[in-house]
C-alpha cells in the first residue's frame, strides 16, 4: 500500500516525533522512506544581514557573516538527515535524504510528487489563529495539494 513514504522534517526538536512515526508506518508496510528538510532563509533565525531597519546595517562585514551561518545552517540540517537515516537504516528501513531550498509546503508536495511517494508524514504546530492568518500553515497547504495521502503528526504548541 505505502511502497514509499516522505518525511518531511524540520530543524525543530520535534522531527523525532515525525521520524518515529515515519519509521514506525515504514517498518509495518516494508516502506522505503524519503528524508526531506526544506530550507529557507527566514528559517535561519540567528543572524540577519538587515540588521536595524531595511537596509541600514547592511555592509560587507554583515553579509560575510550572514554567508557564513547560512552555510553552517546547511551542513546543521544534512548532518542531522544523516543521523536521523542512520536511525532508519538501524531498524532495517531503505532511506533517502534529501535538503532542498524553498517555500516548505510547495516543496514537499512537489518532492513527494517527483519520487513518487504514496504517502507523506509531517508535522502540525499549533499556531494562533493570527498567525496562521498572516504565516499560514505548511500541513493545511500539503493536505490540500499533496497528489497522495497524508499522514499530520499534532505536536506540541510553539
Amino acid at each position: 500500500m505505502f511502497k514509499k513514504i516522505l518525511l518531511a522534517l524540520s530543524d525543530s526538536a520535534e522531527s523525532q516525533e515525525i521520524l518515529t512515526a515515519g519509521l514506525t508506518l515504514a517498518a509495518k508496510f516494508g516502506s522505503a522512506i524519503l528524508l526531506l528538510h526544506v530550507i529557507q532563509p527566514m528559517s535561519m533565525t540567528a543572524y540577519s544581514p538587515l540588521v536595524g531597519g531595511m537596509f541600514p546595517g547592511v555592509n560587507e562585514i554583515a553579509l560575510d557573516q550572514y554567508a557564513k551561518e547560512w552555510r553552517e545552517y546547511q551542513q546543521r540540517g544534512i548532518e542531522q538527515l544523516q543521523t536521523y537515516a542512520t536511525q532508519a537504516r538501524e531498524r532495517g528501513v531503505t532511506v533517502e535524504v534529501s535538503q532542498n531550498f524553498g517555500d516548505s509546503g510547495s516543496m514537499i508536495c512537489e518532492v513527494a510528487k517527483n519520487w513518487s511517494a504514496d504517502a507523506i508524514v509531517m508535522g502540525r504546530n499549533q499556531k494562533s489563529m493570527m498567525s496562521e492568518i498572516f504565516l499560514g500553515s505548511t500541513s493545511n497547504y500539503v493536505l490540500h495539494h499533496a497528489h497522495c495521502s497524508v499522514m499530520v503528526i499534532q505536536l506540541s504548541a510553539v
